[in-house]
Formats: structure tokens, C-alpha cells, sequence
């Protein structure tokens, strides 16, 4: 079986027609919009009755809300807050037997729930209840048989509910955790029904099935995915194991990971196919192309993507499975380059339409964060700042770095000198000093020379820079403070000519 969690720096490929579906649903027209129906919070979790016509919302604040979607009314059904105590709900799921009967859990409780008042129960569940570690609930499960339910935990057990006699036989029947059965080893993320077998996804990224008998009958194992947060099947059958009683009828599925992956595994030979990889973690790096509607986004994650906002599509992208912390990104001013630094030190220059790199066009003269990255107008210079206060210049080979600012560089700046073509460097800091280059002397490898060096502030720390426009023939640079403060400098004597508290303005 091949894997995608290996995948080396190449664009990800576009998925085969048939698998096209997902990509459409985000082009379909809604049939009911439910607005502002939870200003307290936002929607942890959501099920969908069997009979299409009930929707459940969880709410992040422990709020259960039952809406009848095809009625226009613009209030739920019915409401139930959950009591705090039993932690964060983030499963939730209706009976497919019984549609006025759902669950859900959170890492260390499990609730029953009547739709029609949404009355629930909390049994209990402790490491004494078996005198084992059953170890968090991740999610649960109605069995097909109706009244019982399963429950999967992170130390690979499942939990068995039941409804059984209370100890007076003048009450009901309860439910009680009747059984803790060790399936396997690893961790189970993700516990699902189909076709009477039970399928389980876990840490490890496999992917396992079980009989009515909780016997291990298939399983996936040489995927190489991050643990697995969601299994789904397809309606359509494959084919079917005559040998096995019952017979184990396969159907293609499409998994989730918690690395943002979707990934479509074909049942029959399992081959997995890459839907879709999306950033899963903080997304520090964004540029906007200088001609086109397109944006790139760059995250910690090693992802890439190029997005065409007029159109709503990605255009394209790529992993980087090494150094992975994409930190900052950049266009050249015409668009053909797309500068990628990395919290590693590493900077790369890519081909702006296909994301493709030569190893020449890879620079590494840094073992700290690259913070900063730009273009000069010519696009012959590009300049890194790095996370100790340090400049660094390359003209398509390098040229030099220096240690211009004592505390971090909060913006690097091109531009070019009145009356000429030449380019010019400047950048500034939290140490409130405006620093110029001397790009035009500074001939010798590993020698970066300083034009000048001026303190601009007293108190307040400068946070960005930007040339003005060219509205006279004096030329502006200017600048913005934490003091809520934008000042208009002369930019070549360096001097203030004007000042605006954006506090008097109402900002």
C-alpha cells in the first residue's frame, strides 16, 4: 500500500476526475442558512438525523440545540445545557434506530439524551468501574442491535453500554458501562459503523475492522498518516470476501488526519490518493502576487498554497517535509519569484507559477528564524532579516549580513534614490533606529556597509515603514508606532516633517 505521509517536495497532484465531488461541494447552493443561531459560541459538533430531516448542534459552550431544518422557523426544537463538570462535548451523533435517542461525549463523560426534552444521563465511568485504565473517550457509537452503544478510548479499549435493571426492579432500565474490551495497543481516534463491522482509527494512522465479535478481520497499516480524526464510507460496494461469515463487504473511504490531510483509499487495492492537504498549523507567511488576483500562504506546517481569490480555487501548492516552518514569504516586483524563508534559516526561491526550486536558488548562510524577506525593484537583491537583529543581503549569490540592530527588525524596505534607478535598503527596529545600506560599496563577499543609522523615536517603538507616494518632489518615508503614532520622514536627511496621533482622530 503506498503512503502519503512521505511525500517529497514536490506540488501536490491534482486528485483523478472521479474523486472531483469534494472539491465541488464547495460550490453548492444552500438550501437553509441558520443565522446567528448560537451568538454564545461556536458549533463544537454536529449530527445529522437518519431521516435527514433533524440536525443536532453541540455548542462550544455545553449548549445542545435540536433544529427541525426543514421547517422555517427560526428557533430550535428543543435546548439543554450540559453541566460544566463533565468537561468539553466534541462527539455528538443520533441513534440511526431511533432518531428521538442521540449521544455524545467529551474526553471523560458520556451522555444519553430523549430528543423530545433532551433529558440525559451521565453514567459513570472510572478506572475503577473494570479496575483498568480505560484511558479518555475519543468518540462513541450506537450499536446496530439498537439498545447497546460503544465508546473507543486513547488506550485502545472499547467501552460497552447497555441498558440494564437498577437494583429496586420498580425503576427502569439504565444505562451502565457493561464490558471494557482491550482491542488493541494503540490509541483509537475514530470508532464507526458499516456494513455490521466495526472500524476503528487511531494514533498511528491505521485503519482496522472488527466483527460483531470485536475479531480483528482487515485492516490498513502501511499508510504512514498522523493519527486519523475522521473515517468515511461510500455508498457504493466494491466487492465482497465471500469466505468470511459474515462476508466483509468493502467500500472505498476517505479519511482525515489530524495533519489537515484528506486522503481517498481505494478498498479493493489499497491505494490512497491525496484529496486535499491543508495548513493544520499557525499560518505566519502571506503575500499577494504584484500583477495577478492571487494570493500565496505559507504556515508551520510545511504547506505552501497559491490561491486564486476571484475564482475561489488553489492554483497550486507544495509540502516542504524538512525544514517545514514556513516563517515569512515574498513576490518579486514582477511576479516571476516567490521568496520562501523558514524558521530554520533557510531561504528558497521558487518559480512563482509551478513552486519549483533549482538547488542553486537555495541560500542557507543563516542558523536563526528568518523574519523578514523582500525584493528589491530590480528583483537583483533580496533581503532576509533573521531573529538576532541581523541583515542579510543576496544578489542572486551572497553578499553580505551585519549585525545593524541590537533587538529585533520589525520591517525591511526597498526603494530607490530620487532622480535614479539605484535601489536602497533600509530597515527598522524595536531599538528605534532607521538603518540604510550601502549597496553600491559594499563590492567585498561578507561585507554589508551601513549608509547611516538614525534614532527616530524616544519612547515609542516603531512597528512598520512604508514609502509614500510620490505626490511631491520630496520624498517620504513613513512610519507607525505602538503609540498609535504615524510620522512623515524626509527620507534622505532622515528628518521628522510631520506627526499624527491616530487617538485624536477616533482610531
Amino acid at each position: 500500500m503506498s503512503g502519503v505521509g512521505t511525500e517529497s517536495n514536490d506540488p501536490l497532484p491534482s486528485p483523478p476526475e472521479e474523486q472531483q465531488w469534494l472539491f465541488g461541494l464547495c460550490f453548492r447552493i444552500p438550501v437553509r442558512t441558520l443565522f446567528d443561531s448560537h451568538p454564545e459560541g461556536g458549533v463544537a459538533a454536529l449530527a445529522l438525523s437518519k431521516d435527514s430531516k433533524y440536525l443536532d448542534f453541540l455548542i462550544c459552550s455545553q449548549r445542545v440545540c435540536i433544529w427541525d431544518w426543514t421547517n422555517e422557523t427560526e428557533d430550535p426544537l428543543c435546548v439543554t445545557d450540559l453541566n460544566p463538570k463533565y468537561g468539553f462535548q466534541n462527539h455528538i451523533i443520533f441513534n440511526p434506530n431511533d432518531i428521538t435517542q442521540l449521544l455524545s461525549n467529551s474526553e471523560i463523560s458520556y451522555f444519553f439524551q430523549d430528543k423530545q426534552h433532551l433529558d440525559y444521563i451521565a453514567p459513570e465511568l472510572l478506572d475503577k468501574t473494570f479496575n483498568k485504565v480505560v484511558g479518555m473517550l475519543s468518540q462513541s457509537v450506537f450499536h446496530w442491535r439498537g439498545l447497546q452503544a460503544l465508546s473507543a478510548t486513547s488506550a485502545g479499549n472499547l467501552v460497552l453500554w447497555d441498558m440494564v435493571r437498577a437494583s429496586s426492579t420498580s425503576r427502569p432500565l439504565v444505562r451502565r458501562a457493561i464490558k471494557l474490551i482491550p482491542l488493541q495497543k494503540d490509541g483509537i481516534t475514530v470508532l464507526t459503523l458499516t456494513d455490521s463491522f466495526i472500524v476503528t482509527g487511531d494514533t498511528l494512522g491505521h485503519v482496522k475492522f472488527y466483527d460483531e465479535n470485536f475479531k480483528l478481520i482487515s485492516w490498513y497499516s502501511e499508510f504512514n498518516l498522523d493519527p486519523i480524526t475522521s473515517i468515511s464510507f461510500s455508498k457504493e460496494i466494491c466487492f465482497v470476501l465471500l469466505p468470511l461469515n459474515p462476508p466483509l463487504v468493502c467500500r472505498n473511504f476517505v479519511l482525515s488526519t489530524v495533519s489537515s490531510t484528506v486522503v481517498h483509499v481505494n478498498a479493493q487495492g489499497g491505494v490512497l490518493q491525496t484529496l486535499l492537504r491543508e495548513h493544520c498549523e499557525a499560518l505566519h507567511a502571506v503575500a499577494c502576487h504584484p500583477q495577478q488576483p492571487v494570493v500565496a500562504m505559507g504556515s508551520h506546517s510545511g504547506i505552501l498554497k497559491v490561491w486564486d481569490y476571484e475564482r475561489k480555487v488553489s492554483i497550486c501548492s507544495r509540502v516542504f517535509e524538512k525544514e517545514r516552518h514556513i516563517q515569512c514569504i515574498a513576490y518579486d516586483p514582477q511576479g516571476f519569484y516567490l521568496a520562501v524563508g523558514f524558521a530554520s534559516g533557510s531561504v528558497h526561491v521558487l518559480d512563482a507559477c509551478t513552486l519549483l526550486s533549482e538547488a542553486e536558488e537555495r541560500f542557507n548562510f543563516s542558523q536563526d528564524c528568518i523574519t523578514h524577506i523582500t525584493f528589491s525593484p530590480d528583483s537583483l537583491y533580496l533581503a532576509t532579516a533573521v531573529s538576532r537583529h541581523t541583515m542579510c543581503v543576496q544578489r542572486w549569490k551572497y553578499l553580505g549580513r551585519h549585525h545593524s540592530h541590537y533587538k529585533p527588525i520589525r520591517d525591511l524596505l526597498f526603494g530607490v534614490y530620487l532622480d535614479s534607478t539605484q535601489p536602497r535598503l533600509l530597515s527598522l527596529g524595536m531599538d528605534r533606529r532607521l538603518v540604510e545600506y550601502d549597496l553600491q560599496n559594499s563590492k567585498v563577499k561578507d561585507e554589508l556597509l551601513i549608509l547611516s543609522s538614525e534614532r527616530i523615536e524616544q519612547s515609542a517603538v516603531p512597528t512598520c515603514m512604508a514609502w509614500y507616494p510620490p505626490l511631491t518632489t520630496e520624498d517620504f518615508l513613513l512610519t507607525a508606532s505602538d503609540h498609535y503614532k504615524m510620522k512623515l520622514f524626509n527620507s534622505t536627511t532622515k528628518m521628522c516633517r510631520s506627526s499624527i496621533c491616530l487617538h485624536c482622530w477616533g482610531v
